[in-house]
């Protein structure tokens, strides 16, 4: 595999860092245009992170699948008097919060009065955050029945067990010094001393786990700060563990039970050495400040990411808002730039909504301020911020993640620093002419079209426009025009990895698409067509306030309120169509399959020209395959998903999903190879699972390992792909070498003749 087609395979798996230390490792007389435009947008990727689903919207999906389940599991904590189901209580709880957190810890239980959802943090601060927002968005139908917290509890009589040997907190006795940082705990535990010489990390999890039942999870974060264990007793009063609690509040410690008060009251203030050169990094001119997580501080100015890194996991970014402070001036101005910073905070709270960001401190510099936040959904706070700095007389307003190395991202740029301004059509109003339309509309031939060349034709014609200076990339993703095509052909390609780039695009245009609900119907097909049901209903939903005369978008919005159960609706929105389209073939199938309760997927198995159609139904067509492909793609099979997992599973921790496709490891022979089903969970549910058991033993009898070259040269498997069409592609590098090739398996197993790729020929 050349650098170009391993820069693609790191793309897809969003290591943009690798990409960039690759390419910055070719002197850059020898880069080709093609590697510093990958270059840049490695670049770009890291200064502006991008999510498949933020972190808000994950929460959501999240809490609608345990809403689904959680009858399910009280039943199983009621009837489970022997305790045999945990580990599939554990699993069933774990795949409905995983779509929001990455790796979760929790601890179900019952008070007697309610079951209990125990969120834990494993005792890091930063874990917190997330915690509490999930915590906080927990539906009201499951508090019915539920209570949620982040962290875990105080409790009485709690013990642990150590091979013969059963340690409860009157069996430890505990020093506590007051720190500047914290309260530094040394623990001696006489049982627990044989366990110390054999494995002390053990001893050291035991002692910390009971401290925390002792004082409970959220005040061990907050108070402890260093924890030690003694051989023997320490000199001075002690006192035994349970009576910890009592203690820190005799030396003047307020012990924490709810998460979002200790959070809510945690910032520290911090003075720093300011470097006076405007040109430093950002963030070195601070000399004042105060924060909430100075983790992300300090990783920051020691070159590290890794609490930064974690919250990208699930969708979160943690960064922070920049501007020049050079135009604040008189003698009230520490008093100008603390209103500013608030008036920036609130106006990002308003517009883009509470539950969109946290906000953790903020800081003044020599020539900057700073407001730190973790953004649950970064694109509202980017466009929130953007419009502030916009109405205020400042240069410019940027963001940056917790990240070194990486440029701001400025939002704002005033007067003298403008981007520069595009030159429109005046006819159109877009960058594309009437002249470009009419090329883009002459690939659509009505029932069917060139939808691959239409695609292709947007795509050369924006990357001529950004080398020519015309415009920008950013200016082009906006373009509304350009944004209904690019859905428009990628839509009609009716392939899966075409609707996921339709919906990764369409989203820089929205704020253009007022009024325009044709722009909100190729963006729900596209959502729908990714498994993002929700957001789909919510933007066809959206389409139909926007422009209600509009009638494919109450097509839309019929199948899916079909989906989620609003019967009524559905039909109400198939009586709208019809009054636009009277007696048009579409909404009458549609209305007949609502009332007959049909699946949105068998909704969706249709051609809008009703004699194409009918050739569909009565099964004589030759993309009926494929079509039933796409459709796979919509709806996730829980049986099915659990039925992969048995054969491939457990399910790996540097696992991927749907971004957009699913990717893990596995273990062949002692070597990692990976796994890439090119599908959404949705598709992956889908598949054969007897088929899938002979692909699984095919992978680990390791016939697919080793192979030679057809020059003769060995190499080892480096990855397998596997199609929805049930085809494999064998990914191979050659042994020493950066260079790859690849051979395509038919569904069988057997090689196709006719195909070979190799990175050396392209």
């Amino acid at each position: 595999m050349d650098v170009l087609a391993q820069c693609q395979k790191w793309k897809e798996t969003g290591e943009f860092q690798k990409i960039i230390d690759a390419l910055e490792a070719i002197p850059a007389r020898e880069r080709t245009p093609e590697m510093d435009s990958q270059l840049a947008e490695a670049c770009s990727s890291l200064a502006l992170p991008r999510f498949a689903k933020n972190f808000r919207q994950r929460t959501k999906e999240a809490w609608a699948a345990f809403m689904a389940i959680e009858e399910e599991l009280r039943q199983i904590m009621d009837t489970d008097k022997m305790h045999e189901r945990g580990e599939e209580l554990i699993a069933k709880c774990s795949s409905a919060l995983e779509l929001a957190l990455d790796s979760p810890a929790f601890e179900l239980g019952f008070n007697g009065e309610k079951y209990e959802l125990i969120l834990s943090a494993e005792g890091n601060r930063a874990r917190l955050f997330p915690l509490v927002y999930f915590q906080r968005h927990v539906p009201e139908a499951v508090l019915a029945h539920w209570n949620v917290f982040a962290g875990r509890q105080p409790s009485e009589g709690f013990s642990l067990r150590a091979g013969e040997i059963q340690v409860q907190a009157e069996d430890v006795q505990a020093w506590a010094e007051k720190r500047e940082e914290g309260i530094s705990l040394t623990l001696f535990c006489e049982k627990l001393l044989p366990l110390m010489k054999e494995n002390e990390d053990k001893m050291w999890w035991m002692l910390y786990t009971l401290t925390v039942q002792v004082l409970g999870e959220v005040s061990a974060i907050a108070l402890i700060s260093e924890l030690n264990l003694a051989e023997e007793p320490k000199e001075g009063p002690s006192v035994r563990l349970f009576h910890l609690p009592q203690t820190l509040r005799d030396m003047g410690y307020t012990l924490w039970d709810d998460a979002q008060s200790y959070l809510d009251n945690s910032y520290i203030a911090y003075e720093l050495e300011p470097v006076e050169d405007e040109e430093a990094d950002w963030r070195l001119d601070i000399f004042a400040g105060s924060a909430r997580l100075p983790v992300l501080i300090n990783e920051y100015l020691c070159g590290e990411s890794d609490t930064m890194d974690d919250y990208h996991k699930e969708g979160a970014a943690a960064g922070f808002l920049c501007y020049p402070l050079a135009g604040f001036r008189g003698e009230d101005r520490a008093a100008q730039i603390l209103q500013f910073r608030d008036a920036l905070q609130e106006t990002v709270w308003k517009q883009a909504g509470e539950d969109a960001v946290t906000f953790l401190g903020g800081a003044a510099g020599l020539y900057y301020g700073y407001l730190d936040f973790i953004a649950w959904d970064l694109p509202a706070v980017l466009d929130a911020a953007g419009e502030f700095f916009a109405g205020t007389d400042l240069t410019w307003g940027g963001f940056h993640v917790f990240r070194r190395g990486v440029g701001a991202v400025r939002l704002w740029k005033g007067d003298g620093e403008t981007e520069g301004v595009p030159q429109l059509d005046p006819e159109t109003g877009s960058l594309l002419s009437m002249e470009d339309i009419a090329a883009l509309e002459s690939f659509d031939e009505g029932v069917s079209g060139y939808f691959g060349k239409m695609l292709q034709w947007l795509e050369d014609f924006m990357e001529r426009g950004v080398q020519e200076g015309r415009f920008t990339e950013r200016q082009a993703r906006q373009d509304l025009q350009i944004a209904l095509w690019y859905s428009y052909a990628c839509n009609n390609l009716d392939v899966y990895r075409y609707y996921y780039k339709a919906a990764q695009w369409m989203k820089d245009s929205e704020k253009n698409a007022k009024g325009c609900a044709t722009w909100y119907y190729r963006y729900s097909v596209a959502l729908m067509y990714c498994g993002r049901l929700e957001e789909a209903l919510d933007y066809a939903e959206q389409g139909i306030r926007e422009e209600p005369d509009y009638p494919w978008i109450w097509l839309q919005a019929g199948k899916l309120r079909s989906h989620f159960g609003d019967k009524d609706g559905a039909l109400e929105a198939v009586a709208r169509g019809l009054a636009l389209e009277p007696g048009d073939y579409e909404f009458l199938t549609l209305k007949e399959e609502i009332e007959a309760g049909e699946t949105l997927e068998r909704m969706e198995y249709h051609w809008i020209n009703p004699d194409a159609d009918r050739k569909l139904q009565q099964g004589l067509d030759a993309d009926a395959d494929d079509k039933q492909r796409s459709i796979s793609c919509i709806t996730i099979n829980e049986e099915g998903l659990e039925r992969f997992w048995k054969v491939f599973g457990p399910k790996p921790e540097n696992y991927l999903a749907d971004v957009p496709f699913v990717q893990f490891p596995c273990k062949v022979n002692g070597h990692i190879v990976d796994l890439m089903f090119q599908m959404n969970e949705a598709g992956l549910s889908k598949l054969d699972a007897d088929w899938l058991e002979q692909v699984k033993g095919w992978i680990q009898d390791g016939r697919w390992l080793k192979r030679a070259h057809p020059d003769g040269r060995e190499a080892r498997l480096d990855m397998v792909l596997v199609g929805l069409d049930y085809h494999i592609g064998l990914l191979y590098q050659l042994a020493g070498e950066e260079q790859y090739f690849q051979i395509f398996l038919y569904p069988d197993g057997t090689e196709r003749e006719d195909v070979f790729w190799c990175s050396e020929e392209n």
